[in-house]
């Protein structure tokens, strides 16, 4: 969510593109003053946006426990996804190299 192009338009208002990275993935840079640049200072980091993921995950399973455990399966899901992913670009590095 930091650095995908797909939820680039949430970051838009706040945000201008800094440049390409990795991996099909967008830097951005906060822009404005006052309190757009300090929203503008949260996304391009994935340490404040896990801080606050995190708190949100937390307030939600005390007021919806299932539909939380519901939306942490889909997130768990992903995660195998992208491990999945990672293993296989290293194993398609590792027989070129």
């Amino acid at each position: 969510m930091v650095r995908d192009k797909v939820t680039s338009f949430v970051r838009a208002p706040f945000t201008r593109r800094a440049g390409q990275g990795a991996a099909n993935e967008v830097l951005d840079e906060p822009r404005g003053s006052g309190m757009r640049r300090a929203v503008g200072d949260l996304p391009p980091c994935p340490f404040r946006v896990s801080a606050w993921a995190t708190g949100t995950l937390v307030g939600s399973y005390a007021a919806a426990p299932r539909l939380t455990r519901l939306v942490c399966g889909g997130f768990g899901a992903v995660t195998v996804s992208d491990w999945l992913q990672y293993a296989w670009i290293w194993t398609q590095r590792t027989e070129e190299g």
